[in-house]
């Protein structure tokens, strides 16, 4: 069984407004593959490091965009303790 992640798409993008979500306690990601078109996300932090504990790759996704996806890739800040960015894939 997979994990829920609960998800709310992004219209702002850039440096600036990422750095704005990480204050507000979400992190920046996106959802691509499958030959459609990638879609920005944002997460909230508290909901992904429970995610990240349990060490779960499959996870569900819920909110604006939906289906199950694998976390491709994801980017940590210089010291590894923060969640800067993440990549989902269908």
């Amino acid at each position: 069984m997979a994990e829920v992640l609960n998800v709310k798409k992004r219209e702002l993008t850039g440096k600036l407004n990422n750095r704005r979500l990480r204050n507000a306690g979400k992190i920046p990601a996106v959802l691509y593959g499958n030959g459609q078109e990638s879609v920005s996300l944002e997460v909230c932090a508290e909901e992904f490091a429970a995610i990240v504990r349990h060490k779960v790759k499959n996870v569900e996704l819920a909110g604006d965009a939906t289906g199950a996806v694998v976390m491709r890739d994801i980017q940590w800040d210089t010291y590894g303790l923060e969640v800067q960015h993440i990549d989902f894939y269908r």
